[in-house]
């Protein structure tokens, strides 16, 4: 893993069976993220599911969230529920990304630097993780 890419789902609520079912429709392998970040819809405010990408990385399966192959092949898909143009994430959601991340960042050497928001791996493309997300 070389980096972790920060998506928001753009949606009020959701979670990663509900957003699994959707990308089946796009992508054999369904859910697109490996990890998604609950806003206390479908899961617990801050709730971190751990989607069957990551569970099957052994099984060579790339990503499908960044839009970009070398993010899909390299990179970690977090997504966090809720649409940051609109609103913004909670404090639970915030500390579980930011727990996760630095696991992530530990266990892999993956330097801050290489944490990446959705709009700048797929520039012009999208507005991910939203406007009201700050990824400082």
């Amino acid at each position: 893993w070389k980096y972790i890419v920060i998506h928001h789902s753009a949606t009020p609520n959701g979670g990663a069976d509900s957003f699994g079912r959707e990308h089946q429709k796009k992508w054999p392998n369904g859910l697109g993220y490996h990890f998604v970040i609950g806003n206390g819809t479908d899961t617990d405010d801050g709730q971190v599911e751990v989607g069957p990408r990551w569970k099957r990385q052994g099984d060579g399966i790339d990503g499908a969230h960044a839009g970009n192959e070398e993010y899909n092949k390299h990179g970690i898909g977090v997504c966090i529920v809720g649409d940051f143009n609109t609103g913004r994430p909670s404090r639970a959601q915030l500390a579980s990304l930011r727990t996760l991340c630095r696991s992530l960042m530990q266990r892999y050497g993956i330097s801050k630097s290489q944490i990446r928001p959705h709009c700048d791996v797929r520039k012009g493309h999208t507005d991910c993780p939203g406007k009201h997300f700050n990824l400082q």
